[in-house]
């Protein structure tokens, strides 16, 4: 099994990939949106950076789940987890635009 810090980074090389592919398939032109962490004490903020910032994800780090952000500090109140970083695939519960409703 993966450790947390393993399981983000792959994590943010997924969430990459898949911006590179959806850009070349419906904007071209536009050059991809980067990912970094903000280390919190019990999550962990994913900021998707170009042509502005946004809070993409919160990661609660005791469990590796998926959060969707309710502001730029905190994720939802109920805190339902969308998916998780440990999952096969990383990005169940997210698409290129941030994390899925329920």
């Amino acid at each position: 099994m993966k450790n947390y810090d393993e399981a983000l980074r792959n994590f943010l090389l997924k969430l990459e990939e898949r911006e590179k592919e959806h850009n070349a398939m419906h904007f071209s032109t536009l050059e991809p949106h980067k990912f970094a962490v903000d280390h919190g004490r019990k999550f962990d903020k994913i900021v998707k950076y170009g042509g502005g910032s946004s809070v993409y994800a919160f990661i609660k780090k005791e469990t590796g789940g998926i959060l969707k952000p309710a502001s730029w500090r905190a994720p939802e109140p109920k805190q339902r987890e969308r998916g998780n970083i440990f999952n096969d695939n990383p990005l169940e519960g997210t698409d290129a635009y941030g994390v899925n409703y329920l």
